[in-house]
């Protein structure tokens, strides 16, 4: 994952550039949107020296809803950019062999993407395209999760803490034009970013230690219909 991360930073940061390296005429855009995340179950084993034999548990999540806000940028033929910000929640669960815990996350997204149109935005009503892009995502817990979290009759995992965790995203979309005023858009995409552990660490050798060795690119599935406001 850091190797990953560190061939597509450099990347992306030349790539962002280009919608305002390119454009000689500018249009902007401002967009209200709401959709459903799809975050990805997450498998780990506790090992040595926290458990004598291995435990295996799951990081599992239902679908939550979110809804944001985005302001756009269009260049005049293929490029553009989005500035974002969206919140959601989702139930999510911690579970071992020895029983389990369930909350709720909540979800504050911001970032900037690119857009390439393969058909140009000369077009007149329908404009597909492919999008990458950074950003943050804050998962945040509320004070009853974390108190619940510390009881050994509710968790005993341990105290949980919000988290802020830097995202890599790509996708596919389209937008509708409906009038010189208004539009549509449809949005799938899939945010990558290290795996959620709360605060905790993934290994440790203190074998008193609460570790949460989930590991690897963790995933979130989001699909958003907006209203376009053209400007």
């Amino acid at each position: 994952m850091r190797k990953l991360v560190r061939i597509l930073l450099p990347s992306l940061a030349v790539l962002l550039l280009i919608p305002f390296a390119q454009a000689q005429e500018r249009k902007y855009r401002f967009e209200f949107f709401a959709g459903a995340g799809y975050p990805i179950r997450e498998n780990f084993v506790i090992g040595s020296p926290q458990a004598e034999s291995p435990i295996e548990g799951q990081h599992v999540f239902s679908w939550g809803g979110q809804g944001g806000v985005r302001f756009g940028i269009d260049g005049r033929r293929y490029w553009g950019q989005d500035y974002s910000y969206s919140y959601g929640q989702n139930a999510t669960r911690l579970e071992t062999d020895f029983g389990g815990f369930s909350f709720t996350n909540r979800v504050h997204q911001a970032s900037t993407s690119i857009l390439f149109y393969p058909g140009s935005l000369e077009r007149r009503v329908f404009f597909p395209y492919l999008t990458a892009g950074v950003g943050a995502t804050w998962v945040t817990v509320s004070q009853r999760t974390i108190t619940e979290s510390l009881d050994p009759r509710e968790a005993g995992f341990g105290p949980l803490k919000s988290e802020v965790i830097a995202a890599f995203h790509a996708g596919v979309g389209a937008r509708i034009r409906l009038n010189e005023r208004f539009g549509l858009r449809l949005d799938a995409r899939d945010y990558m970013s290290r795996a959620l552990r709360y605060g905790f660490p993934k290994t440790s050798t203190d074998p008193t230690a609460v570790v949460l060795p989930v590991g690897g690119a963790f995933h979130q599935i989001a699909t958003t219909f907006g209203l376009v406001v053209h400007f």
